[in-house]
Parts: C-alpha cells; sequence; structure tokens
C-alpha cells in the first residue's frame, strides 16, 4: 500500500472516531462514561493538537501490565524499609531535577519510612537517591491525574502493603515530618481516612486540594486498589488531579477528613500563608478565622521555593548539618 493511501485510511479512522464520540455526546451529554469508542492511545502520539481538547472524553490507558514495563527502580530504593509507618512518593519532572528535586531530597524526604521520587526520566546524578522512572506517562500536567493513581496503586502492589500511610506530594512541598507524625499517631490505619486541605467546590463532600499534598490510609489505598483503579465508572479521569482522586474515592464513601488542629487551624497548607484570605470565600470548606490560620503543628506547606525550602528545614531541623542534595551542590557539578 502506497504511503498517501495508508495516511488517507489514517485520517478517515480518526473522523470516524471523531464522529463516533460527537454521536455519543450528543446521545448522552452527562454520561461521558457510556462512551461506545475509545480513541486508542497511539493517536495521541499521531494527532496531538487534535486530540488534546478531547481527553477527559477519551481517557488514556490504565493498563496495569503496559505501565509498569516502563518502571525502573533505581538500586538506593531497594534498601529502603518494607513496612512502617509512612511511605512518601513525590511527583516531579525533569525541569526540576536542578532545584526543587535536590531541595526536597535534602530534607524531608528521607525522614518518611520509604520516600521516593517518581518521574518519567531517570535523574541526572546517580549518587540522588530513591527514584521510580515511569517511562510510559507523559511528562505533563495533563498526565497528573494518571501519574497519580498509578503512583497510589504502584506504592500499594509493587512496593509494600504494609505502610500505615501512603503520602502523595508535589515537588514544591515541605513536609513537617516530626508534627505529621506525631498527627498520625492520634488516628487509625485501619480506617479508610483520607488527609489533606479540603476544599469545596466542584463535589458535595469536597476535595483535598493537590496543592497541599494528601495521604491515604492503608485501608483507603486498600480499597481504592481493589475497587477503583480498574473502575473507570467509579473513577472516571479528571483533569484536575486532586479533584478526580476525591471522586473515585467519594465513590466508595471515603471522604476527605477534617484535619484541622483543637483550635481549628489548619495542619494543611495548600497557598503561600500570605494567600490564604486572598482565596475566594466559597474554596474554603471550613470557615477561616480571623487572626493566624496555620496550626503551629503544621504538617505541610505549598509553593516553597528550593531555597527556602533549605532555610525552614534548617531552623526545624539544625541537627541535619550539611546537605548533599542542595542546589548549590549541584552548582557545582
Amino acid at each position: 500500500m502506497r504511503k498517501y493511501e495508508a495516511d488517507r485510511l489514517d485520517r478517515v479512522a480518526l473522523y470516524f472516531l471523531l464522529g463516533a464520540a460527537l454521536m455519543n455526546l450528543i446521545v448522552f451529554p452527562f454520561h461521558h462514561n457510556f462512551l461506545i469508542f475509545r480513541i486508542p492511545a497511539d493517536l495521541y502520539t499521531h494527532f496531538p493538537a487534535l486530540i488534546h481538547p478531547f481527553r477527559e472524553y477519551f481517557p488514556r490507558s490504565r493498563n496495569v501490565n503496559k505501565l509498569t514495563r516502563g518502571i525502573e527502580n533505581s538500586a538506593s530504593t531497594y534498601n529502603l524499609p518494607k513496612t512502617g509507618q509512612l511511605l512518601c512518593f513525590v511527583e516531579t519532572s525533569e525541569k526540576y531535577y536542578k532545584d526543587r528535586v535536590p531541595s526536597v531530597a535534602a530534607t524531608w524526604l528521607s525522614r518518611c519510612d520509604n520516600g521516593r521520587f517518581f518521574s518519567k526520566t531517570p535523574l541526572p546524578d546517580p549518587k540522588m537517591p530513591f527514584t521510580t522512572v515511569y517511562r510510559n506517562l507523559e511528562d505533563s500536567y495533563y498526565d497528573l491525574f494518571r501519574k497519580t493513581l498509578l503512583g497510589f496503586y504502584y506504592s500499594y502492589t509493587y512496593i509494600s502493603k504494609d505502610f500505615d500511610w501512603y503520602l502523595k506530594a508535589d515537588d514544591d512541598n515541605y513536609f513537617a515530618m516530626d508534627h505529621l507524625k506525631e498527627y498520625l499517631d492520634t488516628l487509625d490505619a485501619t480506617e479508610p481516612l483520607f488527609l489533606g486541605y479540603r476544599m469545596k467546590p466542584f463535589l458535595e463532600g469536597g476535595y483535598n486540594s493537590g496543592g497541599s499534598g494528601y495521604i491515604l490510609s492503608n485501608a483507603a489505598v486498600r480499597l481504592f486498589v481493589e475497587h477503583l483503579y480498574h473502575d473507570e465508572q467509579l473513577c472516571p479521569y479528571d483533569w484536575a488531579e486532586d479533584r478526580g482522586m476525591a471522586r473515585c474515592l467519594a465513590s466508595m464513601g471515603i471522604l476527605p477528613a477534617d484535619t484541622r488542629d483543637s483550635n481549628g487551624l489548619h495542619r494543611f497548607v495548600p497557598f503561600r500563608p500570605n494567600e490564604m484570605r486572598e482565596v475566594p470565600a466559597g474554596y474554603h470548606y471550613y470557615p477561616l478565622r480571623n487572626g493566624s490560620l496555620i496550626s503551629e503543628k503544621f504538617v505541610s506547606l505549598h509553593r516553597i521555593s528550593p531555597r527556602k525550602m533549605i532555610f525552614l528545614d534548617s531552623i526545624l531541623y539544625p541537627q541535619s548539618g550539611k546537605r548533599l542534595f542542595t542546589p548549590e551542590f549541584f552548582d557545582l557539578l
């Protein structure tokens, strides 16, 4: 078959699939899960500009066998504990390998019982510890939902089922690990708990902001793995990763918990402290009070620059001493 004939057949097949999608949207405008056809993943590669607007309606594959073929773990991950209170994974991107990643590695991540980075490509320095590489996911904001789903699934199924809590973070999060572990000691990981900063819009029960990071108990992750990961009706695609994760868990009756301290102040903080009052009132599930909004026993902060992260950690943990994986260290390479 000549090349132009093959190209014409490709275009005909694409137009047919898009026509079928349009018919489904007309017939089932509020029920996207009733779509009869799924666009093959290969079409995302060949027609990215055309397919991108339809991603919400044609989610990419969650097939574990396909996705785990591309997973690589750094040698240092095999020496990490397989049981304990807390497993942490930090989602990152290649563009942050020289600043955010070393700052996280130099501060709070090593205080998790098992802490690692999840990314698409290997980290630049082989001495950088604890990396899991997802080669079959995109290094893109638009693949965060699938990366997060796979992150929890992989952590529980392939790393260990024996942690009490599983934490998902971004590379500009800072976690005060002493505060977090003290707080987790007051909770029961055998209950399906979903911890974070509870936002109000979109879902009746609210959702935990991805900005502050969020945590699932062992019981919640088990229900997610066994009942939700593979079920695209109970757990449909959502371009907003945090809202989508909350929708999935809500379908099993798991709603965001109230994580405020005894004074009603927030442990998880998705904004810079000076931004908290600028967020519209309708976005806060719990009314913000006058005065301080952040608990003295805060667990997480968001939008912390690499150098501020190092500085904050040096105040909270002065005994840490020299930090190998700081941005300054990488400037010397």
